[in-house]
């Protein structure tokens, strides 16, 4: 505990914004991510979860990006799990957390690393104001990054 009473948080949060295809930059991520070996762990709301899985199934003929859902049986296996619901802890050993969805992750504080994305929408970029002072309430200081339109 820090001397103001707050938890020091352990975790490296950045905020992507101004992201014009979120799922098309959530792929490039997820496949830089892999390629240096990291165990991500992706929330992403119900309503994307199967654009999401699609894209990653097609986003480049040249990468395989290795995925399951929350729950399946590779889970323990796979670089990347996709998770609907906005709670981490039951997803075990992962290195970072990316976060597609509005509402804060329960259990951020396990991850080394988590990455908000933030598209270029009104309320997208209001429910991201609210996470970023969560973030900061529990002794995190955010950093923030402008990313381009190119997900290549």
């Amino acid at each position: 505990m820090s001397s103001s009473g707050v938890a020091e948080a352990r975790s490296r949060v950045e905020f992507r914004v101004g992201v014009a295809d979120p799922l098309g930059y959530c792929c490039a991520l997820l496949r830089s991510a892999t390629a240096k070996g990291a165990r991500t762990v992706v929330c992403v709301p119900q309503a994307l979860l199967e654009a999401l899985d699609q894209r990653l199934w097609t986003f480049s003929p040249l990468d395989f990006l290795a995925h399951c859902r929350a729950g399946e049986a590779l889970e323990a296996r796979s670089p990347i799990v996709l998770c609907s619901e906005p709670d981490v802890h039951s997803l075990g050993d992962r290195d970072c957390l990316v976060n597609l969805g509005v509402d804060g992750v329960r259990g951020w504080e396990s991850l080394p690393r988590v990455i908000e994305l933030v598209g270029d929408d009104a309320a997208g970029k209001a429910s991201a104001r609210r996470r970023f002072r969560m973030y900061r309430d529990a002794g995190c200081e955010p950093q923030t990054l402008e990313v381009g339109h190119d997900t290549r």
